[in-house]
């Protein structure tokens, strides 16, 4: 691959997130990436600083992609607030799945220590739509009298944990995706009912 003209930091997140999904996150370097794209090594020091600032960047943009995607997905379920949320977490997974370079960044260690305002502000909007869509569903009748704060943190662990898991082990490896999102689908129904009516079905 070798770059020509346009907008070196797009190719280089681009780039960065190919050899992402190929090779994992410790392959990634600046100078790689230079190579890979035919500009000198000191090219990408122009857009990023160093390697932890170009995972910034790249897990700022995941998070706009995967919060995007979660709205879609909400709109997609309908009127019902208890099938919209737990589309939101089926979704995660889904998404995991599209864009594993994506969601594997926002979920690095490196990158969670980061304060990139653009980072941050991608996080808080990411945070915000969960957040709205669980209120919906609890207001609606799911677990009323938990914390929402409390129904928020277990049900994202609940689709993160489900995203990374099916992601990593090797027993997953190779599976169809239908077949994965089935597995996660189940995951998320035991967390977030599929319905109002299931919801009510369980009372």
């Amino acid at each position: 691959m070798t770059y020509h003209h346009g907008n070196l930091r797009s190719a280089l997140l681009d780039r960065a997130a190919t050899v992402i999904a190929e090779e994992g996150i410790e392959a990634l370097s600046l100078r790689a990436l230079a190579r890979d794209l035919g500009v000198s090594h000191a090219a990408p020091g122009r857009h990023f600083k160093d390697r932890a600032d170009l995972l910034a960047a790249l897990a700022a943009e995941g998070h706009r992609r995967m919060t995007a995607a979660l709205n879609a997905a909400v709109a997609a379920a309908g009127d019902d607030p208890v099938a919209r949320y737990n589309a939101l977490g089926r979704e995660v997974v889904a998404f995991s799945m599209r864009h594993p370079a994506y969601f594997q960044v926002t979920q690095h260690p490196e990158v969670e220590r980061h304060s990139d305002p653009s980072l941050m502000a991608a996080r808080q909007a990411f945070g915000d739509t969960v957040r709205a869509a669980a209120a919906a569903a609890q207001a609606a009748g799911w677990r009323p009298d938990e914390d929402l704060e409390a129904l928020q943190l277990f049900s994202t662990a609940a689709a993160l944990g489900a995203a990374s898991v099916l992601m990593r082990q090797s027993k997953f490896a190779g599976r169809p995706t239908v077949e994965l999102l089935a597995i996660a689908g189940r995951v998320i129904d035991l967390v977030i009912p599929p319905s109002l009516e299931a919801l009510r079905q369980e009372s």
